[in-house]
Formats: C-alpha cells, structure tokens, sequence
C-alpha cells in the first residue's frame, strides 16, 4: 500500500512541476506584423547607414529585413532600440549585454 501512495506522491509532484514555464522579462512580447516590419526596416536602414555588415543581406541571400522580421516573430529580440541610438558599429556590441 505505501508503494502506491508513493506513486501518486510522484505523479502529483511531476503533474505540479510540469505546469511550471520559464520564462524571463526579457522575453518578446509578439507584436502585429505591421510594426515589426516598420520596425525592422528602421533597424536596418539604420545599420546601413552606419556601414555595418549587420545590415547588408546574409550570404543566403536574405535581407536584413527580412532577418529581422523572422526573428522578432521567433521570439528573439534583436534589442532594435537600442541599435537605433547607436552612432557607430564599434557601439553594437553594447546593445547584446
């Protein structure tokens, strides 16, 4: 009988932990389509306006833009605010800490 009652100790434990998620204030918070990609296209301009690689196509072929896009939709931030500010490549760095 305690045989039992440890198994169901154990199932309640792995049901109560299976409802924990990680997450992380960090995270991205998904946004309509519109903004990311005038979001995006900013970025972008702006990283070529600077001369950066950054903002030059990838050797696939794909856009910065287009990049950009995917990734913010993914759920990764591409920390685009702080990119904005920046007045040099040399500065892109600070914006990944």
């Amino acid at each position: 009988m305690s045989l039992r009652r440890s198994g169901i100790a154990v199932l309640l434990v792995v049901v109560a932990l299976g409802g924990v998620s990680c997450s992380t204030s960090e995270s991205v918070k998904p946004s309509n389509g519109a903004a990311v990609e005038q979001s995006c296209q900013a970025y972008c301009q702006h990283l070529r306006a600077l001369g950066c690689k950054e903002g030059a196509p990838l050797q696939s072929g794909t856009s910065c833009e287009t990049f950009c896009v995917d990734t913010q939709k993914a759920g990764h931030d591409l920390r685009m605010a702080c990119v904005l500010k920046i007045k040099s490549c040399g500065e892109l760095q600070s914006c990944n800490k």
